[in-house]
């Protein structure tokens, strides 16, 4: 995959076979909550919403291209704060 086409090629949640679909508005009343669920609750995804990780149609498009990102410079996509060395050792 080239570096200049791979945000091109991810297909929409409507477009894909395999993507689950997660719409949080159903209700019609948004609300910011921690959304906890018992695990397999039924979302309307299955068989998706029995597994823990939910490798869909887009899987190796997402992966290539935070290879991609990693390859750059990985200390661009993530921050430290008062983070001391022996704690980055460990």
């Amino acid at each position: 995959m080239s570096p200049n086409n791979f945000l091109q090629e991810a297909k929409t949640v409507e477009a894909s076979n395999s993507a689950a679909c997660y719409f949080p508005l159903m209700s019609g009343r948004y609300e910011v909550k921690p959304g906890m669920m018992a695990f397999g609750s039924c979302l309307g995804n299955t068989p998706a919403d029995q597994q823990v990780f939910q490798i869909d149609d887009n899987f190796t498009h997402y992966r290539q291209a935070k290879l991609l990102a990693r390859g750059e410079r990985l200390n661009k996509y993530y921050q430290i704060c008062n983070y001391s060395q022996a704690v980055a050792g460990a």
